[in-house]
């Protein structure tokens, strides 16, 4: 059975059902990060309103992601590059077999 779990973020009152599957990041874990961003944002901006922080909190955590996405998929570019100069390189010094 899934669990709903009550969270307060930036004043708002917010229900998360958490993720059956234990390699998934649990709610606490999404929440607290979130939060942490908030507090650096407020730390650094005390004047912003709830709602300002919360779009700063949104772009910060896109830009992460996006900057994560990016990454990964040139070292996947990179991996594979790298894979198929070494079967070359393996299929020009292996004796033929013909």
């Amino acid at each position: 059975m899934r669990e709903e779990k009550e969270f307060n973020v930036l004043g708002y009152s917010i229900k998360l059902t958490a993720q059956e599957d234990e390699t998934q990041v649990s709610a606490e874990e999404t929440v607290g990060y979130v939060q942490q961003i908030a507090e650096e944002i407020r730390l650094k901006s005390p004047q912003l309103e709830a709602g300002q922080v919360a779009v700063l909190a949104a772009l910060k955590i896109a830009n992460e992601r996006l900057t994560i996405e990016r990454d990964f998929e040139q070292n996947i570019s990179k991996l594979h590059s790298t894979a198929c100069d070494a079967l070359q390189f393996i299929e020009e010094v292996s004796p033929s077999t013909i």
